[in-house]
């Protein structure tokens, strides 16, 4: 039981700033307000928070937390909401957990989606696409056809419920929510799917969201009876309508400042209700697929990252991105496989590749006898597939071997070029040299390789011994053999005559080597006692010379 009491007096501005201003300082003059609360544009919640912090009373604003206004430059705003940091990180979770590369953002060009733009960097989401407040369907659908014309087939959605129930509609016309398709909508869509038009929640089948999660509870389910018995009791004729977070929020706020002279915090019907610089932040997020209504496939939170529905059941869980950890996605078109987030159109590539033994370092072509697959390898390969690992998309290849019925090269390399030419294969990958005649047929990368213009030269040496190297072993051999036998021969001739070839036997086979081995390099004319030993000498000496 409280001891305050709360008076509420409401005012409609119809969206205008002036007149919301205009209200406000009507309302603070004639009454003492505590706070005043507005569910209204970001420029209007920009004026009052510069209001409020002239007149020292806190602005409460319910939908725009997009703005992310700076507690300390406006310290009486507080914000409700999801802040752009956890938007993007959630949305970057999301991208990664279903491996896509990337995603297209579509959001509306104001001030309270605008501020996404600067959160996402680095969160796989590249490309931007602006729409105004003020666009006509014609202006959708023309951006609509050049989304289609890109590869990417996934959408991130950051805009009002207005602009999107349009922006949906015409996707749907255009057959972009088929499969193939991937869309994700931020909490600014998905917390007002409810209350969307049902031609456009049918429009809306497939699409992934994000948007507060509010544990059940006795408190939340009592509200929630009174709310449905209020609004039956004033209009008989009313559909039955769920209540969105921001009238759970809205409750719940009016609940802090009526007890804020009596409680710092409170557990209101959406949980535990606590403020943080300014701002109360949900705590964790749910992920909603829509199909037939919304169900829940999953949380995320920043601590732990994407966690399953089973959570629930205080089952643990731990950092993860794994789309294992969500419940079964029905993504647009009523499929459940999910979207590869490319639309490559047309056959798969077919990539020629030379079949040569010469340079299995940069290319090499090897057939399994067992699989029978072709394995294609070498260097030129694996700068291929990071070039295409490289893209914003995925691209089918096959590599296709220039090869005969013998497993042989089926021609030269300017046969295998003309294969493009000719539309045979669609590029082809090896160690092609770039030459003047074949830019006739083909047009070539970038050389990968810094060779450069060389020339091929003798390599110097600067051994003291390179002049043996030109001279064999069997030619030494022959040389020592021609050496000894000139030796033995003047032995025999001279060693009964000559007292020099005389001795003993050492002596005498010492003579003989010293003999055969020192006729390079002075005559032995003295030694000899016959001339027909002296020319003999001679001739083996100048022909070995020679």
């Amino acid at each position: 039981h409280y001891q305050t009491k709360l008076v509420v007096h409401t005012r409609d501005s119809g969206g205008d700033p002036l007149l919301l201003l205009s209200q406000a300082l009507v309302l603070l003059e004639n009454f003492k307000l505590d706070a005043i609360i507005v569910a209204e544009n970001s420029a209007g919640v920009k004026i009052l928070a510069e209001l409020g912090s002239r007149v020292k009373i806190p602005i409460i604003s319910l939908f725009a937390a997009g703005l992310s206004l700076s507690s300390f430059e406006y310290p009486h705003l507080i914000q409700i909401g999801e802040d752009e940091s956890s938007r993007a990180k959630a949305i970057a979770a999301i991208v990664e957990a279903f491996s896509w590369r990337s995603a297209i953002l579509i959001y509306e060009d104001n001030d309270s989606a605008r501020p996404i733009l600067s959160s996402v960097t680095g969160f796989r989401l590249d490309q931007h696409v602006a729409l105004l407040t003020s666009s006509t369907d014609e202006e959708i659908v023309e951006q609509l056809m050049k989304l289609m014309s890109l590869q990417m087939t996934v959408y991130v959605v950051h805009m009002s419920p207005i602009l999107a129930s349009r922006l949906f509609l015409n996707a749907k016309q255009l057959g972009m929510m088929t499969q193939g398709y991937a869309w994700i909508t931020t909490d600014m869509i998905t917390n007002f799917m409810n209350s969307m038009d049902p031609s456009v929640f049918e429009s809306m089948q497939g699409v992934v969201g994000f948007k507060p999660h509010i544990p059940a509870s006795k408190e939340l389910r009592r509200f929630a009876i009174r709310w449905r018995s209020k609004n039956l009791n004033e209009n008989k004729n009313l559909e039955e309508m769920e209540m969105n977070v921001y009238g759970i929020w809205s409750y719940d706020m009016v609940w802090a400042v009526a007890t804020a002279a009596e409680r710092s915090r409170f557990k209101g019907i959406s949980g535990g209700f606590q403020l943080t610089n300014g701002r109360l932040i949900p705590k964790e997020i749910e992920i909603v697929n829509v199909f037939k209504g919304d169900r829940i496939i999953g949380y995320w939170n920043p601590e732990n990252g994407i966690a399953s529905i089973m959570k629930e059941e205080n089952h643990t869980e731990t950092n993860s991105t794994s789309s294992s950890k969500l419940e079964g996605v029905i993504w647009p078109g009523g499929t459940m496989n999910i979207p590869k987030g490319w639309s490559l159109r047309g056959k798969r590539l077919r990539i020629g590749v030379p079949v040569t033994n010469q340079f299995r370092e940069l290319i090499s072509v090897v057939h399994d006898p067992q699989t029978n697959d072709i394995i294609v390898t070498g260097f030129c390969v694996d700068v291929f597939k990071e070039a295409v690992q490289s893209l914003d998309y995925e691209v089918h290849y096959d590599f296709i071997p220039f090869e005969d019925a013998n497993g042989r090269m089926a021609g030269s390399y300017d046969d295998l070029i003309l294969q493009v030419y000719h539309k045979n294969y669609d590029a082809v990958v090896g160690d092609v040299t770039i030459i003047s005649r074949r830019f006739a047929y083909v047009d070539f990368t970038l050389p990968f390789t810094d060779l450069g213009i060389g020339v091929v030269v003798p390599k110097i040496n600067n051994d003291i011994w390179v002049f043996l190297k030109p001279l064999c072993g069997d030619l030494w051999i022959t040389v020592a053999a021609f050496f000894i036998f000139t030796g033995v021969v003047i032995w025999f001739i001279e060693r009964t005559i000559n007292e020099e070839f005389q001795g003993s036997p050492s002596e005498q086979i010492g003579m003989i080597f010293w003999y055969s081995f020192s006729t390079l390099v002075f005559s032995h004319s003295k030694y000899s006692m016959f001339n027909l030993n002296n020319l003999s000498v001679s001739f083996i000496q100048n022909h070995i010379l020679n």
